[in-house]
């Protein structure tokens, strides 16, 4: 491994070794938002998230004046809870499951005069009964695969147990869209950002040791897809999303390159209305995730065909889920995993050279 490296020391001895970037250019990050570890830097990406922020604020002016709103994973900032109550909402219960963010949740309302009309609840949503039933259900526990956070098992949930008929899910929908691309071609040294080691260290200490985590590209890369896109993971919040299925694609190749995995993203419907936030082409927290299949870069030109299909299935958590991606392309056929928490480390070439042993 050539380049600048770091160390980090986890909780169960284990010292890995990682590739570090020298600031410019493109850098990777680990995926935000599937586990209970949230510090200061990513609440404070997530809050300056100008495109997200809009997007809900729009949507809660439209729907949650005189109406009982449920804020799921409100974090310590408490934003669309707040923004609730400042749409007039008439009342707001407030879920945060992480005991820290919670805590300070409650701190910061604690001085804000619309803690007469929120709730601040500790716990996951999926285990907790709540006497009132809403017409308004609101989160972000979207991830940057789509339904990677548990979106979908959490909100078939609240919409069956918390949502009144007719109530209005905040997002509408989420699609997670897919495309071939050569990471090799725009990133020729892969390297995590230093800014995300200590949020990388927590996960790998929270799930108790170090795995394939999935890694995100640290902006916008609209010019990464060697094929065109297409959806595998459609998540319908405003019926009853599925926390398991299958769905594939057909993609072609656009352009002539050097193909060794897929890029994957989300299209973000907020509201039923208008168009969707796209992490692939806007600068949000959602960040596009690579996901790497081929070893060796394999050479494509224009018109060649490439199929993808994705399988999820619930891990053992019963909330998040796995995801197995078959590919093919021409006569090259490639089944990789994507898991919420391993078991899988250094699996790929692509996680051996990230995540060294030290």
């Amino acid at each position: 491994m050539t380049g600048r490296t770091e160390i980090l020391d986890l909780a169960d001895g284990t010292r890995i070794r990682v590739p570090v970037s020298d600031g410019a250019g493109l850098a990777l990050w680990s995926s935000v938002g599937e586990y209970p570890v949230y510090n200061a830097l990513v609440y404070d990406v997530m809050t300056a998230d100008k495109v997200r922020n809009r997007a809900y604020r729009q949507e809660l002016a439209v729907v949650a004046a005189g109406r009982r709103v449920l804020d799921i994973g409100t974090g310590q900032h408490l934003n669309w809870a707040l923004h609730a109550a400042r749409c007039g909402a008439r009342s707001v219960t407030a879920i945060e499951e992480i005991p820290d963010s919670h805590a300070a949740a409650g701190a910061l309302l604690a001085r804000l005069p619309e803690r007469e009309r929120i709730d601040l609840v500790c716990g996951r949503s999926t285990e907790l009964a709540l006497e009132d039933r809403f017409d308004v259900c609101v989160s972000e526990i979207i991830g940057t695969i789509g339904g990677s956070e548990g979106a979908a098992a959490v909100l078939a949930d609240a919409r069956d147990r918390f949502l009144v008929e007719g109530g209005t899910m905040i997002p509408h929908r989420c699609v997670t869209m897919v495309a071939g691309t050569g990471l090799r071609q725009i990133m020729p040294r892969p390297a995590f950002d230093p800014r995300g080691l200590d949020y990388l260290r927590q996960i790998f200490d929270t799930v108790g040791h170090p795995f394939d985590v999935r890694v995100g590209l640290g902006s916008p890369v609209p010019d990464a897809p060697l094929t065109n896109a297409g959806p595998v993971e459609t998540l319908d919040f405003a019926t009853s999303p599925r926390p398991e299925g299958t769905e594939s694609v057909e993609l072609t190749v656009t352009r002539p390159g050097h193909l060794d995995g897929l890029l994957l993203w989300i299209q973000l419907y907020v509201g039923p209305d208008g168009p969707p936030i796209d992490s692939l082409f806007q600068s949000t927290s959602w960040l596009p995730i690579y996901l790497p299949v081929f070893d060796d870069p394999v050479a494509v030109t224009r018109g060649e065909r490439l199929v993808v299909e994705v399988h999820r299935a619930l891990s053992d958590d019963g909330i998040h889920p796995d995801y197995t991606v078959h590919v093919t392309l021409g006569d090259r056929h490639r089944t990789v995993t994507s898991t919420h928490h391993g078991p899988d480390f250094r699996a790929s070439a692509f996680h051996a050279e990230l995540l060294t042993p030290a």
